[in-house]
């Protein structure tokens, strides 16, 4: 006998397999897929479907209210907002990046160019004429 993937058949009986009926209840509740639609694709009954469906409910009641509430207007509006704000501050890091780069490579030009070292070496302090404090008259 053949048995289509993820299907396991230790007695010749088909039985969907835990990945299988978690992608079932994912579709179902997530996706909005209906039972039968479910039935269908998985190659099983609508009885079965009913009952992965059920006894997923029975044993996640918190999830499933969570699953099957929609998101008020607000909550929807928000996240466009969020979305949104995502995008912009995307673009000013991509901005700021670009920057970065820019001001690299002119050092890197200008001590190239000029024979100069721009960079402060790491464990320097402050020059011996910046540390005295000028009076400004």
């Amino acid at each position: 006998m053949k048995f289509d993937e993820g299907f396991i058949s230790p007695t010749g009986r088909n039985y969907l397999s835990k990945a299988i009926k978690d992608e079932i209840v994912r579709e179902f509740f997530l996706e909005g897929a209906s039972k039968s639609t479910l039935a269908r694709k998985y190659k099983s009954s609508f009885g079965a479907i009913s009952r992965i469906v059920s006894k997923f409910e029975a044993e996640n009641e918190k999830s499933t209210l969570l699953m099957k509430s929609k998101p008020s207007d607000d909550q929807t509006e928000e996240l466009k907002a969020l979305r949104k704000e995502v995008l912009s501050l995307k673009k000013q890091l991509r901005d700021e990046q670009m920057r970065a780069d820019f001001y690299e490579t002119m050092v890197d030009v200008a001590e190239g160019t000029f024979n100069i070292e721009i960079r402060k070496k790491a464990g320097t302090g402050q020059s011996k004429g910046c540390t005295e404090k000028k009076d400004i008259q």
